[in-house]
């Protein structure tokens, strides 16, 4: 990739993460219903063509703005999800803290259907890239796995509004342990090590976040 290429790039990830942050600016004040193209623009202090042409609609937005905070959430690679790869249970940082309020505030302002479908296809996407990289699809028993998983969490999340620091602890304590509990689960199915395969969805996720 040439240097203008790459420049390119960064600079359409930035103006994407400014209509993201724009998005959850205006979830503070209505729900997920009631904002329109037209409000996160005016959020952003940008033109409408600059809002088309990097996404066909809110709900593609919102769909890019919950991977950001399931996988990317600060733009360099810390994610929510990276609790999965993490034995103990991490310390809360600033960065997933607010990916943790903001997956609870979409809860609450756009039902779970908002998230769940989301997050189910960013975490078969992950662990496809990691389990089957040729393109096969994945056990049945190990997508099973999976959607009980997110769905149980997503559940949680959706009663628990991440409003106080204790209930934060909570929630990610929580997220940790169904992690944990999905990695020795699948582990278990596939022959390996849970050690083995959380490191092996670690460097995948690192690969390949947004």
């Amino acid at each position: 990739m040439s240097a203008s290429s790459r420049e390119g790039s960064r600079a359409a990830g930035r103006m994407r993460a400014r209509l993201a942050d724009a998005l959850w600016s205006c979830l503070e004040s209505r729900r997920l219903t009631e904002v329109g193209v037209g409000d996160v623009i005016d959020a952003a202090g940008v033109s409408r063509g600059s809002f088309y042409y990097h996404f066909p609609d809110i709900d593609a937005l919102v769909a890019w703005a919950l991977r950001q905070e399931l996988l990317n959430s600060d733009r360099a690679g810390h994610s929510f999800v990276a609790l999965a790869a993490q034995e103990e249970l991490p310390d809360e940082t600033p960065a997933v803290s607010r990916s943790l309020e903001r997956v609870c505030l979409l809860l609450d302002r756009g039902g779970m259907s908002s998230v769940y479908e989301v997050t189910l296809d960013a975490m078969l996407g992950l662990w496809s890239t990691a389990l089957s990289p040729d393109g096969a699809p994945l056990p049945d028993e190990v997508v099973a796995q999976l959607e009980y998983a997110v769905g149980g969490t997503i559940g949680m999340l959706s009663r628990a509004r991440a409003s106080t620091a204790s209930k934060r602890r909570a929630s990610i304590a929580f997220v940790h342990e169904r992690h944990l509990w999905l990695v020795r689960r699948v582990a278990d199915v596939l022959g390996m090590s849970p050690r083995e395969l959380a490191a092996l969805l670690e460097r995948t996720r690192r690969v390949t976040t947004p």
